[in-house]
């Protein structure tokens, strides 16, 4: 669930701004006094995670409103409809009906709506079907707001309650064992199932059902009887009810505290500097993040370089880059740490505008705010080529084939000579962008070679796509950018960089396996174990169209496992526990395979005259990489 567009009239400075097409990160920079604060406080108020105060109205009291569209997936409706929300009906088909009947706005897959306040301090949230509908407040996101003084305690509760298992929510919710919609009524028909079960077997849930019923039967059964026999001879007509208050909230809540090792001393979390909070809160919420049970929302945060060393700002830019896989990170900043592993398509520019109102630049420039952030050619200077690859890993095992197969890549010293190999998360991201425009202005021109996994895609497509990119950032910035061409660009014949180093004969000649039929028993018992159930193994099964049932279907499909099962996935099982090894093993596996093994990578680095003119003449062994160890 994220918001794909906002636009805010009459809110603070803000006179009229609509900031269209929000991906998973909206990044606001710009200078102080801008509107940046706002945008953030409109989103809460939107949500309605905010207050509107006097203050916020301009001068003409007009109405505040800010627009709303939200974008919501499968898995966000199959949530709220496993949380009874907007509509009770049990069958998703005729709640998903219910959910559109009482939210028509509810269309294509984005719902829209918008926040009204008057200064009579009424608000509404209106969907063009009704002046207000209240389900609307139903649906919001959960909101993740990191304040501009860290303040922890409701940030920290309400990601705490999350970590709860389904049957601490319920005892929280005093929602029936049987209908999580409804709350507990204290009927107790549920005591006839709990009975029927020995102490172990109860869980959490049930064994606090069975505690309200004996405390009801000590305490208040009898009791309620005598009261209502006496009320209603005293002319009463209704009958009273009493429920036992086990206090839920003191009895589940979480306390956090730092423990000093060294002191062992312990101490409230809230004495931690506001630096470290910082880190801490973004821990939290990506440990949070990676839980089954936790639903995804809305991340809100002013300034996170604040209180942080610039070091400990590049950290908290790639925390947040990490939570938006799940979230909607919305986050001002002035500092150039925080930016590299966005897109320029996730930052937007506010400006003051001719009319002294906040607006946002509706084509982000891209070259000046390269300029802020502090990037130099440092990293590129006596470099005569340039890697750039996805994913720190690679970054260790391509320089172990270019030391096979070509001379002059490493000194006396075993390191790197004049070639540079820069990691990155995407292709496309700022910190490319920006070293492509530094390789520029240092004359590398076109000495460089993009690496990107082949995920299971169609290559060809993929290599037009990334140099498509470039052409149209070019045509932003003048000038600036080397041309991307087909050369430049490398698009992995396999899932990724790990899958070039499970030939099961060159394996078994490591000594990774002890033999080539181990690799693929290994194999079909992990694929039968859960590899099948990955997305990418469900994308091998939907190209081979049948599936794997013995060694020999493994044996004859071992291209198209390394084409479209994810590496990471598969090379682990096999090389997983030999970490501590890992180079040592990799050097001999490339000394050992078959230069075929790696021939997309090396005819794509022999492209380039450099190369050309380094390539070693050493001959390969194929016949001790085709034989198995003895």
């Amino acid at each position: 669930m994220r918001i794909t567009e906002i636009w805010i009239r009459n809110y603070r400075l803000i006179r009229d701004m609509r900031i269209r097409d929000i991906e998973r990160a909206l990044i606001l920079v710009g200078k102080n006094n801008t509107g940046k604060t706002a945008i953030l406080d409109a989103v809460r108020v939107a949500l309605g995670a905010g207050a509107v105060r006097t203050e916020d109205f301009q001068e003409d009291f007009s109405n505040i409103e800010i627009s709303v569209r939200m974008s919501l997936e499968e898995e966000d409706l199959i949530r709220l409809h496993r949380g009874g929300r907007v509509s009770k009906y049990r069958r998703y088909e005729a709640w998903l009906e219910d959910f559109k009947r009482k939210l028509p706005s509810f269309q294509e897959g984005e719902l829209s709506f918008t926040f009204v306040a008057n200064r009579e301090g009424k608000v509404r949230w209106q969907d063009g079907f009704r002046k207000h509908n209240p389900c609307i407040a139903q649906v919001f996101p959960p909101l993740y707001d990191i304040d501009i003084q860290r303040n922890l305690e409701g940030f920290q509760s309400s990601l705490l309650l999350l970590q709860e298992n389904e049957q601490l929510r319920q005892m929280r919710s005093g929602s029936c064992m049987f209908d999580t919609t409804r709350q507990c009524s204290h009927c107790f028909s549920c005591i006839g199932l709990i009975n029927q079960k020995t102490p172990g077997q109860l869980n959490v849930l049930e064994a606090a059902r069975l505690l309200d019923y004996k405390l009801y039967q000590l305490n208040l059964d009898e009791f309620s009887r005598r009261v209502n026999r006496i009320f209603r001879k005293n002319g009463g007509q209704e009958e009273i009810r009493y429920s036992m208050n086990r206090d839920v909230e003191r009895m589940l809540s979480v306390t956090a505290e730092i423990y000093h090792r060294k002191r062992k001393l312990l101490k409230p979390i809230e004495s931690m500097g506001k630096g470290m909070r910082s880190i801490y809160m973004l821990s939290l919420l990506e440990a949070c993040s990676m839980e089954d049970s936790f639903e995804p929302g809305i991340v809100l945060a002013e300034e996170p370089e604040i209180f942080l060393h610039p070091q400990m700002q590049n950290v908290s830019g790639d925390i947040l880059y990490r939570i938006s896989r799940k979230n909607q990170v919305i986050f001002s900043t002035h500092s150039p740490n925080l930016l590299p592993d966005f897109n320029s398509r996730q930052i937007r520019q506010i400006v003051l505008g001719e009319d002294g109102y906040p607006s946002v630049r509706q084509k982000t420039d891209i070259s000046v705010i390269l300029d802020d952030l502090g990037y130099t050619a440092a990293d590129l200077m006596n470099v005569d080529f340039v890697f750039i690859v996805e994913g720190k890993q690679d970054k260790s095992r391509l320089p172990l084939l270019l030391k096979k197969y070509y001379a002059e890549v490493y000194d006396e010293n075993g390191q790197l000579f004049r070639t540079a190999i820069l990691t990155t998360n995407s292709c496309t991201n700022i910190k490319t962008y920006a070293n492509l425009k530094y390789m520029n202005q240092i004359y590398l021109k076109d000495r460089f070679l993009m690496i990107r996994d082949g995920d299971g895609q169609d290559p060809r497509a993929l290599k037009r796509q990334l140099c498509r990119y470039y052409e149209e950032r070019s045509l932003e910035d003048v000038d600036r950018l080397p041309r991307v061409t087909e050369k430049n660009v490398l698009i992995l014949r396999y899932y990724s960089f790990e899958n070039y180093f499970l030939n099961p004969a060159v394996m078994a000649a490591c000594g990774v396996v002890a033999s080539e039929e181990e690799f693929y028993e290994i194999f079909l018992d992990r694929w039968r174990e859960y590899l099948h159930k990955i997305r990418s193994g469900q994308q091998l099964l939907e190209v081979m169209g049948r599936d794997f049932e013995t060694v020999q279907d493994v044996k004859e499909h071992m291209e198209e496992i390394r084409i479209h099962l994810r590496g990471h996935n598969l090379y682990d099982i096999y090389y997983g526990k030999y970490r501590d090894q890992e180079e040592e093993l990799l050097t001999r596996y490339i000394d050992l395979a078959p230069r075929e093994d790696f021939a997309d990578i090396l005819d794509a680095v022999e492209g380039f005259i450099y190369f050309q003119n380094r390539r070693k003449d050493a001959k390969i062994n194929v016949s001790r990489a085709c034989c198995p160890r003895e």
